[in-house]
């Protein structure tokens, strides 16, 4: 898996992870993934988007969107 700006290939997609901000419940992190995948002419395009729990680390919550975009290409029919 080659990792480059933020950015994972898994199984022919790209991934990314990140952590956005909440300030609901201080300074807290709710993990985020993001798949994209190659499309026409050098583009890309994003195929889901998905939301995960809230972390105390922005560091955690990025690794847990890899996860949830792991997860959901696995499943996929």
């Amino acid at each position: 898996m080659a990792k480059q700006w933020g950015i994972e290939q898994y199984k022919g997609f790209l991934i990314d992870g990140s952590a956005v901000p909440t300030f609901a419940t201080g300074f807290d992190w709710y993990s985020q993934g993001i798949v994209l995948r190659p499309g026409r002419l050098s583009s890309i395009v994003e195929v889901k988007r998905l939301e995960g729990p809230i972390f105390n680390s922005k560091e955690a919550a990025e690794e847990h969107g890899l996860e949830l975009c792991k997860d959901w290409i696995d499943k996929r029919p």
